[in-house]
């Protein structure tokens, strides 16, 4: 029966949380608070599920984490351009699938943030390594046990699951969790928007 199933899942999920690592997640959301003061982009990039959620922390940054009177939070998920993204995969490949929406976009002092349930997709990696040649930071929100993503981020938090579900799962609780305390923050350390 299904309730069998889904509360062995949750309780599977509970230990998987309990498990977390905080003083990495309290790496990773200075690092984020730091890119907003600075007024950085924060580009954000995933694959299947892991696409989903970079763009709903885009949009949980951009949109959820806007407080009236204060500077907006430049995120940028790079999952979401259909057009550029087929066109990438068509005529140069699909590991270049985020690399070159970057060299588009990224400066150096950017922040690029990665999503990936193994840490070994090709071009998540491809992205890391384009990010460190140009200066651009990085910041991991990983699986498994981190993969080759682990080595290449600055930074990086791990759910050590091999269940795509759980691995998911933080990832989606952690951004809305970060986008919170982004808000909260903002809300009240936020710098005022410049009036252009």
């Amino acid at each position: 029966m299904a309730k069998a199933f889904v509360g062995q899942y949750l309780q599977g999920l509970i230990e998987l949380l309990g498990e977390v690592d905080l003083d990495a997640v309290d790496r990773i959301g200075a690092r984020l608070w730091r890119a907003y003061i600075e007024d950085r982009h924060i580009f954000i990039i995933g694959n299947g599920g892991s696409a989903a959620t970079a763009s709903h922390m885009a949009c949980d940054l951009a949109k959820g984490a806007t407080v009236p009177g204060k500077r907006r939070v430049r995120a940028i998920s790079l999952t979401d351009n259909v057009a550029h993204m087929t066109a990438i995969g068509n005529d140069i490949g699909y590991e270049k699938l985020f690399t070159e929406q970057l060299a588009n976009l990224a400066e150096a002092g950017d922040l690029l943030v990665v999503f990936t349930a193994s840490g070994n997709s090709p071009n998540i990696l491809d992205a890391l390594r384009w990010a460190q040649g140009n200066g651009v930071e990085t910041m991991g929100v990983l699986g498994f046990e981190g993969g080759e993503a682990a080595r290449l981020t600055d930074l990086c938090v791990v759910a050590r699951s091999r269940n795509y579900g759980f691995v998911e799962d933080f990832h989606l609780i952690l951004e809305h969790a970060l986008s919170q305390w982004m808000r909260e923050r903002i809300e009240r350390e936020g710098p005022p928007r410049s009036q252009a």
